[in-house]
């Protein structure tokens, strides 16, 4: 059984990597976790880390690290989300503004 379990893994694995994203804008990230502004605790977080969430839109990432795009302008996805964020990032990419979500190629 762990060895299905292993090889579906495997395989799995395989076609996530193999996806390919295109920012319209903005730089490819991958995030561990993004959020709309309009959630209570999103806005909870901007406000613990003195961020304004005056001019902010669409998602907000946690955890967040770019991606080296391809010659053609396309990104291998992440396993787990993969977004293009124009805003700026704050301590260290942990949370990183204005992002929208990566279209699949």
């Amino acid at each position: 059984m762990l060895s299905r379990f292993l090889i579906a893994s495997a395989v799995f694995l395989r076609v996530v990597a193999a996806t390919k994203y295109y920012c319209d804008s903005g730089e490819a990230m991958c995030c561990t976790d993004t959020t709309t502004t309009s959630v209570k605790a999103s806005r909870d977080i901007l406000t613990a880390y003195s961020i304004s969430s005056s001019g902010l839109s669409d998602l907000i990432g946690y955890g967040c690290s770019a991606i080296v795009a391809a010659s053609d302008g396309s990104v291998s996805g992440c396993i787990t989300e993969t977004v293009c964020c124009t805003g700026p990032q704050y301590y260290d990419g942990q949370i990183t503004v204005n992002c929208t979500v990566a279209v699949s190629v």
